[in-house]
């Protein structure tokens, strides 16, 4: 019931967004799949930032494990903190390409 709730409330504020930006913002309807595609290129810079984050994080914990001869939980690895760093990582870095790539638009 929860996930369903969540759902409903996301959905319709994403439909209030859609419409608000298309009749308030003169945002064009087929600029719409454009956004989607670069959501799926962050959802992915996501997930690759996640898995480097959390392969570093591992081999740190082995690392603190063999150094100091006490035992240091791969728990903390799993905190969801890893994933919003992910995601900042991933809009940070996807920005800077979409910079540079008009960069060199603009100075060719």
């Amino acid at each position: 019931m929860e996930a369903l709730f969540i759902l409903v409330a996301a959905g319709l504020t994403s439909a209030g967004a859609y419409v608000f930006g298309v009749a308030r913002l003169r945002f064009s309807k087929s600029g719409l799949w454009l956004a989607f595609g670069k959501t799926c290129e962050c959802l992915g810079l996501t997930l690759v930032f996640c898995i480097l984050n959390l392969a570093v994080a591992t081999v740190a914990i082995l690392a603190m494990r063999s150094l100091s001869g006490q035992f240091v939980s791969l728990y903390i690895a799993s905190d969801t903190t890893f994933l919003m760093l992910s995601l900042l990582q991933a809009l940070t870095f996807q920005a800077w390409r979409e910079g540079s790539r008009q960069r060199h638009i603009s100075e060719s």
